[in-house]
């Protein structure tokens, strides 16, 4: 039986959906070889070629020329037998042939560059410019590592960047083609070659830049003949006898203690040269591969030069024999003193690890092979600092000891801006006397760090605590022995607590301010350090995103907020909370009048809407908070911009305004908050009819002219059912389709069930509904469904016809114009991916509300916000949904707070529930509210309140004390002695209360 492989569309770029058969170069029949061009497409971009690298037979059906065809579909087929012209009418062909795109323009070449005198090839690092971008002279186009460093390759010519291009990660020989200049942006090729560490081409595809999280897959160049260094005051080595020795091998031998005798010379007639007497002295990368390795299965890449150092350095430090000393101090003295000399914490402390080295230099000495100690004056201090690729550097602060803070400041700043683009030069890396690690700002409550060849000890700091800031010393027992260490952190510690003996003008001010923290020490902001135009930029002015800026406006953070709309407040107020509960308010008034009877009160039971006040009002209500919002955030100095902010990479973002062009400001931290808009499922209709106007939703249905007569709604979630009454009570005909077999799936069971029978007296509800399509025009939309209906349960299909049909399918985070994958910001399906302080996977990114999913409120995005606010504060801090909260605005309404009995289950707690119904409280009996109930839910084992679950007509007022139950942790005893008024509808907590405490009294006995 013939095998049959899909030729499927292939994706030329990012933005590129579809594609248009222009020609087919092969016809039915035909042979095909790899690396044949079987058909031309048009694309987003031009016309391509497309090429396959299978070998075989071109077979039908092949796509008509001119039919469009979706990005991963079949254009045709390829068979493995000759004379197989087409597959069979009901043939599914699972396995695709590789195809390419590939275009035909070259141009200038740009070529590996010779940047030392060693360098023979080197590694892509990564592309500054992106096929098709303007280039002009002098631009820098890549970066690329060497035998040295990571150097930047400048180009001198104008023109456009064109493929094809070797990808990062590829091993590109001096004056080989790195990629192209081309005159026209029309003849930009979009490909990529991937190159080997042999230069052998690999596989060529279509250029897909690599996330900023992930470090690239970098075959190393060969290795450089060993770099030695022969400064010090030890005399060179004596001839070794019978042999010859260049003088500069003879001074590093003495430099490294390595004897001569015996060893293999490599310089002209047998000469031993400085290389030689390097490799005699085993490197770290040598001692690394010498101790036992372990086998590890899967597929291995190739290490990074970075990462290949800190391997060999950290299998080196196996041979170091060291030991810990950790002592707590209090770094609230010394933290108000930096702030009060405009120098960062970090700067501070390693000025402070300097002083106190004074009195015990011991602790800058390094061991040397063979039994040597190097006694070192000079203060050069490695501070670890991570890089925007998630990975940690360890720049240099030379000469700690003789400079004062301010010019070690300016040092720092541009030590730090450079090591997190990995552009340090090897002086600002290389052979530090001492190294402090700081990753108490990642809330790393203990850690020890590991000291390597070439230092006697490393700090670490871990995260503030009750007790004060843990510093941990490791050190080289070789040169360091406890007493040293113990008797180095107590002068540290007297150091850094008393920074006004030794900061001068500075530690005035930071003793005043101590003196008010004297046992809590000042949380540090793990707020990357750096000259950011904004130390925090929050992308998003809705509820998570206001709160989250105005805290941090708060404790003094400069923050700039970004938002795609004139004024905050994001759906919350717009689109969602805020105008349905204005179009709720006007729909209660008209409800309520139906009750006025029964209180004796006539002649109210025809209530008329004005539909204009309805709106009047309610855009009252909205740019009356918008402004005051504004006004309120302005005043707190938040820089509010209005536009839309995208990442350019993990400390800038772009910001395209609305009016005028596009620009760029950089930020230590950001904070996502943009949202999720409404989702439409792919229903046939549905997303054609949105720009109509006769499918709405919850985001355009503000543009009603006026209450529809009848009224589709597809979805039976908490908008749905909002909706659906409100327009019930204006007189619209409501008919509720929901796919699943109940609506209201996000409520409590029971809840839910009292309220659908509610419903169903009012408006049309078809579960299980499999809708079909949406068609028509505004004013006269057709829904066609069906549903397990008939006799016999088989489907029946029906046709609604109503003036607009709304998709409350409910919302789902779009991040698409975030540009996420060039800061390597994980995803968990559209939502971002967050922990519970609301960090991404990215350290100094976090996001809150409804683009990380969960429950999509206003107040839960506002909780988050002050959560990652908190967070960056240096408080730890997190978001606890079972804590949360919700209310839908029916009637009655339905709520809940923290868990119901099933949910506490499924987290393995013992909980029971008390329920009272409304009918029997005296407040219901005399408003004539007596639908609904009124849950408790607690902790058997403890008796704590977990979980509170309402349906009622004041939900909204009586959630509050469920809300302090919960978050107060009360327990049942507490609730059955607080004392509720009456007659109030919240003597029910402490009725129900005593009622759970009873039972659960009388089951403990039997």
């Amino acid at each position: 039986m013939s095998q049959h492989y899909a030729i499927t569309m292939p994706q030329l770029s990012d933005t590129m959906t579809e594609g248009v058969v222009v020609t087919w170069e092969k016809q039915p029949g035909d042979r095909v070889e790899r690396g044949d061009i079987v058909a031309t497409v048009e694309t987003d971009k031009a016309i391509m070629d497309v090429e396959v690298f299978k070998a075989g037979y071109l077979a039908g059906p092949l796509a008509d020329v001119g039919a469009t065809i979706a990005v991963g579909a079949a254009l045709g087929y390829i068979t493995d037998t000759a004379g197989d012209v087409a597959i069979a009418a009901d043939e599914v062909v699972a396995e695709q042939a590789q195809t390419e795109m590939i275009p035909h323009h070259a141009g200038t070449p740009i070529v590996m560059p010779q940047l030392s005198d060693t360098m023979a090839e080197g590694v892509v690092v990564t592309w500054e410019k992106q096929p098709g971008d303007a280039i002009k002279r002098g631009d820098i186009v890549a970066t690329v590592e060497t035998d040295k460093a990571i150097m930047d390759v400048e180009v001198f010519q104008d023109g456009f960047l064109s493929g094809p291009i070797a990808d990062v990660g590829s091993v590109v020989e001096v004056g080989h083609p790195m990629g192209f200049i081309v005159d026209d942006a029309a003849k930009a090729n979009d490909t990529g070659v991937t190159i080997s560490a042999d230069h052998k081409v690999q596989d060529t595809h279509k250029v897909a830049p690599h996330a900023a999280d992930k470090p690239a897959h970098i075959p190393m160049p060969k290795a450089a003949p060993a770099q030695v260094s022969a400064e010090g005051s030890q005399p060179p080595v004596g001839r070794p006898q019978g042999r010859q020795a260049s003088p500069y091998a003879r001074k590093v031998a003495g430099q490294l203690g390595v004897n001569l005798t015996g060893l293999a010379g490599t310089g002209p007639s047998g000469v031993i040269v400085a290389a030689d007497v390097a490799r005699a002295r085993p490197s770290m990368q040598e001692v690394a591969h010498s101790l036992p390795q372990v086998d590890v299965p899967g597929q291995g890449r190739k290490m990074t030069s970075m990462e290949k150092a800190v391997a060999h350095a950290m299998t080196a430090s196996l041979t170091l024999p060291t030991f810990n000393v950790t002592m707590n101090i209090n770094t609230a003295a010394l933290t108000a003193a930096a702030k009060a000399k405009k120098v960062s914490v970090t700067v501070a402390i390693a000025k402070a690890c300097s002083v106190a080295m004074a009195k015990f230099p011991r602790m800058n000495w390094a061991y040397q092979p063979v039994d040597k100690l190097v006694e070192r004056a000079n203060h050069d201090f490695g501070v670890a600092v991570m890089s925007n690729d998630g990975g940690l550097v360890v720049p240099i602060l030379h000469g700690i000891e003789k400079k004062p803070l301010e010019a070690l400041q300016a040092d720092w700043t541009g030590l730090v801006e450079r090591a997190r683009v990995r552009k340090l030069a090897p002086a600002e890396y290389s052979n530090p006397t001492f190294t402090i690690s700081n990753m108490g700002m990642l809330g790393v409550s203990h850690f020890t760090a590991i000291p390597t060849p070439g230092i006697a000890a490393i700090l670490a700091i871990a995260a503030n605590g009750p007790h004060g800031t843990p510093f941990t010393i490791t050190g080289d027992h070789r040169v360091l022995n406890g007493a040293d260490v113990a008797l180095y952190l107590a002068t540290l510690k007297q150091t850094i607590e008393a920074p006004e003996s030794w900061l001068g003008a500075g530690g005035a001010a930071a003793e005043t301010v101590a003196g008010a923290a004297a046992t809590t020490s000042a949380p540090v902001s793990p707020i990357p350090e750096g000259n950011w135009d904004f130390p925090v930029v929050v992308v998003g002015g809705g509820p998570g995103g206001e709160d989250c800026a105005r805290d941090l406006a708060d404790h003094g953070v400069k923050v700039m907020m970004v938002n795609n709309e004139p004024f905050p407040g994001g759906e919350c107020l717009w689109r969602g909370c805020i105008p349905s509960k204005a179009w709720r308010a006007a729909a209660d008034v008209i409800r309520n009048r139906a009750h006025d009877a029964d209180m004796g009160v006539d002649g109210t039971n025809t209530p008329k809407l004005n539909w204009e006040q309805v709106e009047k009002h309610r855009r009252w209500v909205q740019t009356s908070r918008g402004e005051m919002a504004l006004k309120a955030d302005r005043g707190m100095k938040i820089d509010v911009r209005e536009g839309y902010g995208e990442f350019v990479d993990a400390h800038t973002l772009k910001i395209t305004p609305v009016e005028g062009e596009p620009y760029t400001v950089s930020f230590g931290a950001a904070v996502i908050a943009t949202g999720a808009p409404a989702f439409v499922p792919p229903i046939p209709g549905a997303r054609e009819n949105l720009a109509t106007g006769g499918v709405l939703t919850s985001d355009t249905i503000w543009n009603l002219a006026k209450p529809p007569k009848k009224l589709g709604i597809v979805g039976g979630g908490v908008i749905g059912v909002e909706m659906a009454q409100i327009f019930r009570d204006f007189g619209t005909e409501v008919l509720m389709l929901e796919r699943h077999d109940r609506i209201l799936a996000e409520v409590e069971e029971e809840i839910a069930k009292a309220l659908i029978a509610s419903l169903e007296k009012e408006i049309t509800v078809v579960t299980s509904a499999d809708i079909k399509e949406a068609s028509g025009k505004p004013g006269k939309m057709k829904l066609r469904y069906s549903n397990k209906g008939g006799a016999n349960k088989e489907d029946v299909e029906s046709v609604f016809d109503c003036d607009v049909i709304l998709m409350a399918t409910g919302k789902r985070p779009d991040t698409s114009r975030l540009n996420l994958d060039k800061v390597g910001v994980e995803l968990d399906g559209a939502a971002i991916k967050v922990d519970a302080r609301c960090q991404t996977s990215v350290a100094n990114i976090y996001a809150v509300g409804d683009v990380v999913g969960g429950y999509m409120l206003a107040h839960t995005a506002a909780t988050q916000g002050r959560v990652a606010a908190s967070n960056l504060l240096g408080h730890a801090s997190e978001y606890d949904q079972d804590r949360d909260c919700g209310v839908t605005f029916s009637r009655p309404q339905a709520g809940f707070v923290g868990l119901s009995v099933a949910q506490a289950k499924a987290k393995g707690i013992d909980a029971v529930e008390a329920k009272m119904p409304m009918s029997i409280d005296a407040k219901a009996m005399i408003t004539g509210e007596t639908e609904g109930m009124i849950k408790l839910v607690a902790d058997k084992a403890t008796g704590r309140i977990i979980g509170v679950h309402y349906l009622a007509d004041h939900t909204d007022t009586l959630i509050g004390i469920g809300v302090m139950m919960v978050a107060g942790e009360m327990t049942l005893t507490q609730v059955a002695k607080a004392i509720f008024p009456h007659p109030t509808q919240t003597e029910l907590f402490g009725e129900l209360a005593r009622r759970l405490l009873n039972r659960l009294r009388r089951t403990a006995k039997k």
